[in-house]
């Protein structure tokens, strides 16, 4: 699943990141690694503009760019 994929409230962790440099240089560097959780905190209703959390970071990312990262629901127990 990518991360633009996900609903509000959604919380994902992150398995991989597909971006190209220097795109994917920039989303290690805000954060973006592989194991983090990142939560989708709200996006436009077109899914153009997406607000995430992760590392107890607010970022907005472009669909485009969420479209670069692999992520999975866990299951909670």
């Amino acid at each position: 699943m990518r991360l633009n994929e996900l609903k509000i409230g959604d919380i994902g962790v992150i398995q991989k990141i597909y971006a190209k440099e220097p795109l994917k240089s920039k989303l290690l560097s805000m954060g973006f690694a592989r194991g983090e959780k990142v939560k989708v905190l709200k996006h436009t209703l077109a899914k153009n503009t997406f607000d995430i959390e992760v590392c107890n970071t607010n970022i907005a990312l472009r669909e485009e760019e969420a479209k670069e990262i692999e992520v999975v629901i866990p299951i909670e127990n």
